[in-house]
């Protein structure tokens, strides 16, 4: 009895103790803080238990005998690990799950528990990749008379399996198509996203803020799409952690290879750290064009009145190109020319 009674309270204390340890971790990442390199008045206990914990990622070799993770060079030449402390960032993902990730009071929560820097969140290695990927983007930027921080906008196209990078440099009023990469997968068929598990990807108009990019997924980088936004919301539709990411497998999201993702994912950090507060992403079951939808009427879907709809606003940015403020009217979505543009 005393030994239950003993191990629950061990228990609750590393349940209650969990988001300051993953908190202080932040702050000593964010201060440059790299595994492997002692930091200034760190404890002997302290480093010693670091150092045990941490031991199959380099230095001492494992009694396990599995290889040691592999590493990313970071912007100053150093080594980090891949991904960073799975402890740490696991607890961050069930707080972050428990405290709530999507709304803005929710947000005001995480940032109270896991405080962070100014800008998008980030680890030592998506900071590496975001810098390797704006200067491999460079110089295709400057031929578009764009640069990094200019507002972001993304279109998906399940059938086509593309998404569009669109742009708006400072010297223009209007957007301008930047490139367009193939997509590895997207979830399902043409049709939205209903329930949890369906196994869809989502169809529809959603934007996203800096705090849903991920650094940290099983994927390779990710960023939450925002599903289900309030026309989802209405209809009961249900679903969480769908993204936009890298790898091979959709899991009810859209795949990109990893080498596009880090483009994708580096643009919209730039774009949020130049003072943009949100994306928006576009995702559509294919190209709403008259002569698709002339074959969607010839042979209506259960879906055929939604992507009507939906057409409405593919066709408002065709032809302003200037992506709409979103509203609901009724069951349906309306669309109105962003404040502050003409």
């Amino acid at each position: 009895m005393f030994l239950r009674r003993a191990l629950s309270l061990f228990l609750i204390g590393i349940g209650i103790g969990s988001p300051w340890l993953v908190r202080d971790w932040l702050a000593a990442r964010s201060q440059g803080a790299v595994v492997g390199v002692g930091m200034d008045g760190e404890p002997t206990w302290a480093k010693r238990w670091r150092d045990w914990f941490r031991r199959d990622a380099g230095g001492d070799p494992v009694s396990s005998g599995r290889d040691p993770e592999p590493v990313v060079a970071t912007a100053n030449g150093g080594a980090d690990e891949r991904p960073p402390y799975r402890f740490a960032s696991e607890t961050k993902r069930i707080m972050e799950g428990f405290l709530g990730g999507g709304g803005e009071s929710e947000g005001a929560g995480l940032k109270r528990w896991f405080p962070a820097g100014s800008g998008p969140p980030a680890t030592p290695r998506s900071r590496a990749i975001v810098e390797e990927a704006i200067v491999r983007l460079g110089g295709e930027l400057a031929s578009a008379g764009l640069e990094p921080g200019d507002p972001l906008f993304l279109r998906a196209f399940k059938e086509e399996s593309e998404l569009e990078i669109w742009m708006k440099p400072a010297s223009e009023p209007h957007y301008l198509l930047f490139k367009v990469h193939r997509l590895v997968a997207a979830a399902g068929r043409s049709g939205p996203k209903l329930r949890e598990g369906d196994g869809q990807a989502p169809e529809g108009f959603y934007t996203f803020g800096p705090e849903a990019l991920r650094p940290e997924t099983r994927h390779h980088l990710g960023i939450d799409l925002g599903f289900p936004n309030a026309y989802d919301r209405q209809r009961g539709r249900t679903g969480s952690d769908l993204l936009i990411h890298g790898g091979s497998l959709a899991g009810g999201s859209y795949a990109l290879p990893p080498a596009a993702m880090d483009e994708v994912y580096a643009l919209a950090d730039a774009a949020f750290r130049a003072g943009e507060e949100e994306v928006a992403v576009h995702l559509f079951p294919f190209r709403l064009v008259d002569a698709r939808m002339d074959k969607v009427w010839s042979n209506p879907s259960r879906w055929t009145e939604e992507w009507v709809n939906l057409k409405e606003g593919y066709d408002f940015f065709e032809n302003v190109r200037l992506p709409p403020r979103i509203g609901l009217d009724g069951d349906r979505y309306e669309f109105f020319i962003a404040s502050g543009e003409n």
